[in-house]
């Protein structure tokens, strides 16, 4: 797992190290994530999710994970990027800043992470996890109430357990999933104060 563990935190960082150019192509960091299949890209762009920002941005960056959740559903081994949004650039140093900000995170996680359930991670589970991928990311696109940080949380945690083999992982990633999107249908069909009320019948 040493191995494992260098290969996660470190072939983003090699792209932004390897270039002094202001703008990195989203090719070359797909590129680069291919030798890993699609838990390290899909840890990214989730990673983009549910850090805080204004519409419609997760929206935007959940464009990617649909991609990559159809191709896992196919049968691809890893992601690949139609040219219209391959040759998109982001700033280095966003995705410098990005890299900083998880790499802890990444590494206390991978302490936890062993193989389990494997059934859970070989290709063809790929296929159903390719499916709750992209039922959570299609979620994120569309502008509701809640349904970004929890089923952008439950993909994070999905990549996770791709990365490590670790089939209870995704198996609590897809729960988390679900959990947000009934979280969130709830809000919209009772609002979100009746969460609010929900909440402090039963913690306050």
């Amino acid at each position: 797992m040493d191995q494992h563990k260098f290969i996660t935190t470190q072939v983003i960082e090699d792209v932004v190290n390897r270039t002094s150019a202001d703008r990195i192509l989203v090719r070359d960091l797909v590129e680069a994530m291919e030798s890993i299949g699609f838990g390290l890209a899909i840890m990214i762009f989730a990673f983009g999710i549910i850090i805080p920002l204004p519409p419609p941005f997760p929206s935007i960056i959940a464009l990617p994970l649909v991609i990559f959740s159809v191709q896992m559903m196919i049968g691809y081994s890893s992601p690949k990027l139609p040219k219209r949004f391959a040759n998109l650039s982001v700033k280095r140093s966003v995705v410098a800043m990005l890299v900083q900000k998880s790499a802890p995170y990444i590494r206390k996680v991978e302490t936890i992470l062993r193989p389990r359930l494997s059934f859970m991670t070989t290709h063809n589970a790929e296929k159903i996890i390719g499916f709750f991928t992209l039922l959570f990311s299609s979620f994120i696109v569309m502008p509701m109430p809640l349904s970004n940080f929890i089923p952008g949380f439950g993909i994070l945690i999905i990549s996770f357990g791709l990365l490590g083999k670790d089939g209870l992982v995704v198996i609590c990633g897809i729960i988390v999933g679900l959990v947000g999107m009934a979280i969130s249908i709830t809000a919209v069909l009772l609002g979100v104060e009746a969460l609010h009320y929900i909440k402090d019948f039963f913690f306050n």
